[in-house]
């Protein structure tokens, strides 16, 4: 599976890197208790380590801020899936606990600080490209809350919107039914992508030693 990008994105996000990995023949499970141990302490680690009144004041925050920004969303409203996570770690919330493929999304993209996505393929028709919402385009995001998507940058195929730095989509979301998964990862302009590549590959391994399967081949994608 490979991850286009639209042409009309140069003139919106130039700079902005893409990190894709797909990951064949998981057995995605309700619950992993060393991933969850292993998330329990990146928790303990990133409340030592960040501040919720001084979020500002970090780069890893206001770039991804300034990204989701770039992309159509308005950052105080729509925070970033990676903020987000943040966020309730420091309010002493905790991650939510949703099955050991998400689990393993919500690990990296906390200790990223980047927005990541995933999806199961067998949900996915045709090519999969990042492009911008057309005028009147809405998805339902995970939840079932409608997103619009006019002049917001999301991911899509040819039968619709999988999702954007705010929420996947109901339609292709991962559950213990899921085999194949497609996870992408949203960097702001300035990051190297040797980084976000590296990234990638290490989300794609994380995803195998949880879940099995074999992972591709990691592309990352610069504007």
């Amino acid at each position: 599976m490979y991850l286009h990008l639209d042409e009309g994105l140069k003139a919106r996000i130039s700079g902005v890197t893409f990190g894709m990995v797909t990951i064949s023949g998981v057995t995605v499970r309700e619950r992993d208790e060393r991933l969850w141990r292993q998330i329990e302490a990146l928790c303990l680690q990133q409340g030592r380590e960040f501040a919720l009144d001084r979020l500002s004041e970090y780069e890893q925050i206001t770039s991804v801020r300034g990204l989701q920004k770039s992309f159509g969303f308005d950052p105080t409203r729509y925070r970033p899936s990676s903020e987000a996570l943040l966020r309730r770690v420091l309010k002493g919330q905790g991650l939510y606990q949703i099955n050991s493929a998400v689990d393993v999304n919500n690990l990296c993209s906390l200790e990223y600080l980047l927005p990541m996505c995933v999806y199961d393929l067998r949900h996915v028709v045709g090519r999969v490209v990042v492009r911008v919402g057309e005028p009147g385009e809405e998805y339902p995001g995970i939840g079932r809350q409608v997103f619009q998507a006019a002049h917001k940058v999301i991911i899509a195929d040819d039968s619709g919107i999988m999702g954007s730095t705010v929420s996947d989509s109901e339609r292709t979301r991962v559950t213990t039914a899921t085999t194949d998964i497609l996870m992408a990862i949203y960097a702001p302009a300035g990051r190297e992508p040797r980084t976000v590549e590296r990234y990638a590959a290490l989300a794609g391994q994380r995803m195998v030693e949880c879940n099995g399967g074999k992972a591709s081949e990691v592309l990352a994608l610069t504007v």
